[in-house]
Parts: C-alpha cells; sequence; structure tokens
C-alpha cells in the first residue's frame, strides 16, 4: 500500500508538458545622455562617424565612443567628405605609440578657462548658431582617470588638425572645442591630443593628402554606412 501511495504521489511528468517561460525581451538601447536635445544627426555623417569611431585605437581608452555623439559633431562641424577622409587618414596613420604617448600626456583636470566665458559673450552668433550657453555649469569637470576623459577627443583633435591644414582663415582654438565638440574638454586637453597626433605623424600632414589616400577613405566611410 505504501509503494502505490508514493506512486501516486510521485508521478512522473515528461519536461514537454511543463509551462514555457515567456521569451526573454531585449531592452531597447538608452539615447546617449551626451547628445544635447538640439543636436541633429545627419544621416550623410553615419558611416563617417561609424568609421572615425573604430580608428580610435582601442589601447588609447577603456571607455567606448559613441558613433551618435561623433555623428552630432560631424553634423555641428559641417566639413566636406574630403576634410573628413584626410581625418580619416591622420588616424589610420598614427604609430603604435600614440596610445601610451596621450594617455600619459593628457590633461585630467578641465577647470573653465577664463576666455571661454567672454569668447561666448563676445561671439553671440557662436551661440545661437550652434546653442552653447556660456555659463560654468556647461564646463568640463574635473576628471580624476584618464579613462574619464572621453576619447572621442582624438577624433575631435584629427578633424581639428584636418581644418585647420586645409581651411583658411583659421578659427580660435577654443571655437573647435565650443562649437564642435560642446565644450566636454579643455583647451588644454585637445591642444596636447592635437600635438601626440602630429608627434605620432612625425608632423607629415602633406603626404596623407595623397588622392588614393583620400579616395580609398572615402570609400571606407561608405561602406561603414551600408
Amino acid at each position: 500500500d505504501d509503494d502505490s501511495d508514493y506512486e501516486r504521489t510521485f508521478t512522473y511528468r515528461p519536461l514537454s508538458r511543463l509551462p514555457t517561460p515567456p521569451p526573454t525581451l531585449s531592452k531597447p538601447s538608452s539615447v546617449d545622455q551626451s547628445l544635447e536635445d538640439d543636436d541633429t544627426l545627419n544621416p550623410r555623417y553615419r558611416g563617417p562617424a561609424i568609421h572615425l569611431v573604430n580608428l580610435i585605437p582601442a589601447s588609447a581608452s577603456l571607455a567606448s565612443a559613441s558613433v551618435s555623439f561623433v555623428q552630432a559633431m560631424l553634423s555641428r562641424a559641417d566639413l566636406s567628405m574630403e576634410m573628413l577622409a584626410l581625418a580619416v587618414c591622420i588616424l589610420d596613420s598614427l604609430d603604435t605609440k600614440f596610445a601610451r604617448t596621450w594617455r600619459l600626456s593628457c590633461p585630467l583636470s578641465c577647470p573653465l578657462h577664463p576666455d571661454d566665458v567672454d569668447s561666448a559673450a563676445a561671439s553671440p552668433s557662436i551661440i545661437k548658431r550652434h546653442s552653447l550657453p556660456s555659463t560654468p555649469r556647461d564646463a568640463p569637470r574635473r576628471q580624476l582617470h584618464i579613462d574619464s576623459v572621453r576619447p572621442e577627443i582624438i577624433i575631435l583633435a584629427a578633424l581639428v588638425i584636418a581644418a585647420k591644414f586645409t581651411q583658411d582663415p583659421q578659427q580660435p582654438p577654443q571655437f573647435y572645442r565650443l562649437a564642435w565638440g560642446r565644450g566636454l574638454w579643455s583647451n588644454d586637453q585637445l591642444n596636447v591630443t592635437e600635438r601626440c597626433i602630429m608627434e605620432s605623424l612625425d608632423y607629415r600632414i602633406l603626404p596623407l593628402c595623397d588622392d588614393d589616400c583620400l579616395t580609398d577613405a572615402m570609400v571606407d566611410m561608405q561602406l561603414a554606412a551600408e
């Protein structure tokens, strides 16, 4: 009797009769918090943004660069594809020592430069065109580690070098940092990053303007968008 009670109590049931758990739904990706409400993502810069992000040396930072942020930065800069191609050639030509040199050289502190407020106040067109408040709350915050410095500054520096090499007249240094980079980095950080790039290239930009190099870069940017 005990055996029959045991069999009635513990009846084998195939696993297929058990209820199927609901499928796990993937959460939608969150919007990049670094983007401002008025940031416009021009679709033509999607491919260049992807390609430029992929060219940031992997050992330069543990932080991941944002394609959306770079796309917004390119949209604000509104550069020609030829100039973007030169920036691509610049990043693609960095030597293996660049990442370590930049990590050791880039300043961490980002105090508000006194000229930033004055220049923004004296240039209302910059504020109107790029929606850049000149209040101290938009100043870069003090950073405790190099990995807290957003790696997109390497792309910004390459864009600035390309612009300085091809455009005349040049804009003041803080223009690129404020208008293109949204003031996320200090003047010192941008200047040091430019210097590290130029030293890595042995200050040779002209060879990168070769037609074949620029054409290959433009093709790569186009393929990155597909």
